[in-house]
Parts: C-alpha cells; sequence; structure tokens
C-alpha cells in the first residue's frame, strides 16, 4: 500500500527536473592544458624536421652538400650566360661594322662603274674625235643623254661640249636645261637651275667639256622632253640647242 501511494504522489505531485552537477576547470587551467598541447605539436614537428633524413635516407650535411653544388653550379650558369651573352653583343658588333663596310664598299664600286662608263664615253669621244682628223668649226653640243636616276621623278642628263677651229679662247657660257613634262593633262616647263640666265651652270673650257647634272620633276608628272641650251657670255644669247624625245 505504501509503495500505490508513493507513486501516485509522484504522479499528481508537483514534479522538479533532475540536476546534474559537474565539475568546472578554471580558465588558466584550460590556457595552460592549450599551451602544452601546442608545445607538444611543436616538438614533434621539430623533431620530424631534424630527422627527416633518417625518413629520405639522406643526412643533413649531404643536404647541404647538395645545396651548395646548386649554388656554385648556379653560379657557373651564371658566368657562362654572361659571357655567351658578351660574346653575342660583340659578334653583333662585328656584324654591323661588316655590314657598314659592305654598304660602303657597295657604293665605292658602283661609283667606280659609273666612272668607269663615264671615263669610257670620255675614250669613245676621243677616238672618234681623232679618227675624223678634226672638229667642227666653232662650239658643238653632242651625246646629250637623259636616265633615269634613282626616283622615278630624278633624272640625270649628260653631254659633250666641244670647240673646233682655231681655238683662239676660251669659251665661257652658261648651261640651261628645260624639262617638258606632262601633268595633270597640261604640258608643263621647269627650268633647271630655277631662274635661268645668270643661275645657269657655268661652262669655261678651250677643247672639250663635259655636261653632268641632274633634276626632279614633280612625282605625279611624266616627262616628254628634255632641251639643253648653251648661252654665250656675254650677253647671255642661245649659242647652242639641243632636245631628246622620251618614249
Amino acid at each position: 500500500m505504501r509503495g500505490w501511494a508513493r507513486r501516485l504522489r509522484s504522479n499528481f505531485s508537483i514534479g522538479s527536473s533532475r540536476v546534474a552537477i559537474h565539475s568546472q576547470l578554471a580558465w588558466y587551467w584550460r590556457w595552460l592544458l592549450i599551451v602544452l598541447m601546442m608545445a607538444a605539436v611543436a616538438t614533434i614537428v621539430w623533431w620530424v624536421v631534424e630527422n627527416s633524413y633518417r625518413i629520405t635516407g639522406s643526412s643533413l650535411g649531404e643536404v647541404r652538400q647538395r645545396i651548395a653544388a646548386l649554388d656554385q653550379e648556379n653560379a657557373a650558369l651564371k658566368a657562362g650566360l654572361e659571357t655567351s651573352r658578351s660574346t653575342l653583343i660583340e659578334r653583333d658588333r662585328q656584324l654591323q661594322i661588316e655590314k657598314a663596310a659592305q654598304g660602303e664598299l657597295a657604293r665605292t664600286v658602283a661609283q667606280l662603274q659609273e666612272e668607269n662608263a663615264s671615263l669610257k664615253e670620255d675614250l669613245g669621244f676621243l677616238h672618234r674625235l681623232m679618227s675624223s682628223g678634226a672638229t667642227p668649226e666653232g662650239v658643238s653640243l653632242s651625246d646629250l643623254k637623259i636616265e633615269r636616276d634613282g626616283k622615278p621623278n630624278e633624272f640625270r642628263y649628260r653631254a659633250l661640249l666641244t670647240q673646233g677651229g682655231q681655238r683662239k679662247q676660251d669659251f665661257k657660257g652658261r648651261v640651261q636645261v628645260i624639262s617638258h613634262f606632262a601633268q595633270g593633262g597640261t604640258t608643263r616647263s621647269l627650268t633647271f637651275p630655277e631662274g635661268g640666265g645668270s643661275d645657269a651652270l657655268p661652262v669655261d673650257f678651250r677643247f672639250y667639256y663635259k655636261i653632268d647634272g641632274r633634276f626632279t620633276i614633280p612625282e605625279d608628272a611624266v616627262l616628254k622632253s628634255v632641251e639643253m641650251r648653251i648661252l654665250a657670255l656675254p650677253g647671255g644669247q642661245v649659242k647652242l640647242s639641243r632636245t631628246v624625245n622620251l618614249p
């Protein structure tokens, strides 16, 4: 009966929850425990690093020797690279010098070829002059040639002036070149040197004189003909005139 009464009171009376009591560490003990655990982990890591040679089969001294050897090899490679770079720079400089020398040699060869052609023309003229036995009386103009010179709108003119007969005195005059060209559907002319008259090229000779010069026309123009005039001095009257038509 007492058991049933106690059970009824426990079911119908005000109940209370069960309370559990646990022990709690102070904060400084927890921090001390954490520090000790970190020290233990650090000690384990240090031991693994210091004794890694036992795991890998190589000692720390061997590793240091390998590092030193690699450093020496790296230094040797750097020195070789610098030497190769210096050699390459020197060879490039020599190559530039050789190219400059070849360019100068090519210009010299071209100039010599041009002078050789000019000497051949002079020789041919003197040969014709000597074979004919006599030169025309007075001043004459011959072998007028017009050639392209470099760019399409640049030209070179050449001719020979001779004086035959008694040749009592030198001939003094001026050379004037007039170019006739088509531009924009019209025909235009330019005089070289510009202005003509007193600006023309001076000439002073007794036996023969070689005329050689250059002129330029507009880039969009087409050269049709070139007229060369020999002006006598004093006075400036036209002594001789020759015209060359271009195709």
